[in-house]
């Protein structure tokens, strides 16, 4: 979504209000001031799947169906700090419920803001931790 703003950008083109995402050329000449923590990615190919990546955590939803899709499934929940090669996939944990309640609304609030709908995600069923915890400071949104 912001590759098109930067070729404009770039290309000094202004960059149409209509046009959703804005360019990333203050990125790359280090002249950004503000920019998002956050992306966003929606994957449409044998699935319909919304992820939402920060610093530390990339949490995924899902719907196997292609059709226009209302009703999402999460999918993956990674600690990427402490599994960089996202083996252990902790979508279950109770232990995790706030940090997927987080990038949950964060995701829907993305797809409300870009394409005006906001569909339902369901929560993965949930297993006891053991000794897990996510404490406050690791967090990390």
């Amino acid at each position: 979504m912001d590759f098109a703003p930067t070729l404009l950008d770039a290309a000094g083109i202004d960059v149409p209000e209509e046009l959703s995402g804005r360019s990333f050329l203050p990125l790359v000449t280090n002249k950004a001031t503000d920019w998002q923590n956050e992306v966003y990615i929606q994957i449409s190919e044998s699935q319909v799947g919304r992820v939402i990546r920060t610093q530390r955590w990339k949490y995924s939803v899902s719907n196997k169906s292609i059709d226009p899709v209302t009703v999402y499934q999460e999918e993956f929940l990674y600690d990427l700090e402490a599994d960089p090669y996202e083996l252990t996939n902790l979508i279950e944990l109770k232990s995790h419920r706030e940090v997927k309640e987080y990038l949950r609304e964060r995701l829907l609030d993305y797809i409300r803001r870009v394409e005006g709908e906001t569909p339902e995600i369901r929560s993965a069923a949930e297993v006891e931790s053991g000794q897990r915890k996510v404490l406050p400071a690791d967090m990390g949104y």
